[in-house]
């Protein structure tokens, strides 16, 4: 997973859509939703780079498993 603008503009767009989403579905939470819009944008950043750290260990993890594969066959 790469974290490029284009993928911020991606999570930005998806996360404008589900509070979007919400607000229009749940009119009873909508003060809420509207005073934690900002502060949830503000996390985008960082979420998005803990999921990037997350992928590139699970893809280093078999990267790793296929080296070990590949080493068993040679000997």
């Amino acid at each position: 997973m790469k974290c490029d603008m284009k993928m911020m503009i991606k999570a930005t767009l998806s996360l404008g859509v589900v509070i979007v989403a919400t607000y229009v579905t749940f009119p009873s939470v909508r003060v809420w939703i509207i005073t934690s819009s900002p502060f949830l944008f503000f996390l985008l950043c960082p979420l998005i780079m803990l999921f990037m750290m997350k992928s590139m260990q699970s893809c280093n993890k078999e990267q790793k498993t296929e080296e070990k594969q590949a080493d068993k066959t040679i000997t």
